[in-house]
């Protein structure tokens, strides 16, 4: 997989989190914790949901839909190069969260991962904290 499939695949991610936020959920209550997290360790990304609006079965779903692992919780740590807060405060607020193996399938970014990553941060507007 190339550096233009693995966009596309984080552009599909994207889609279907404003996708899931659209589900009915309870008006002013915001949840605190994890709806749930997808993981794809061997492209070293995996993406939380922490907005009020998702659900852990539509997280499910979602994970299900791109062929990723869903976890019923955070993503792991180990190996985390960084993260990237998206659409921060708003009920589709969610984690992506980039490894050391990003963007996976043997891809050597030419700068690195982490800046790999955060240049990706970037184009989804995000805001990036390396780890």
């Amino acid at each position: 997989m190339n550096t233009l499939q693995c966009l596309t695949v984080l552009v599909a991610l994207t889609g279907a989190t404003v996708a899931m936020a659209q589900e009915k959920s309870l008006p002013g209550i915001k949840s605190a914790t994890i709806a749930g997290s997808c993981n794809n360790a061997a492209s070293g990304f995996c993406n939380e949901f922490t907005g009020s609006s998702y659900k852990s079965a539509s997280a499910q779903r979602v994970c299900e839909g791109q062929k990723m692992i869903f976890l019923a919780g955070a993503c792991p740590t180990d190996g985390r190069v960084g993260s990237c807060l998206v659409y921060k405060g708003k009920s589709t607020e969610s984690h992506n969260r980039y490894y050391t193996k990003f963007p996976g399938f043997g891809i050597t970014p030419t700068g690195g991962v982490a800046a790999a990553a955060e240049s990706q941060c970037t184009k989804l507007k995000g805001e990036w904290t390396p780890n």
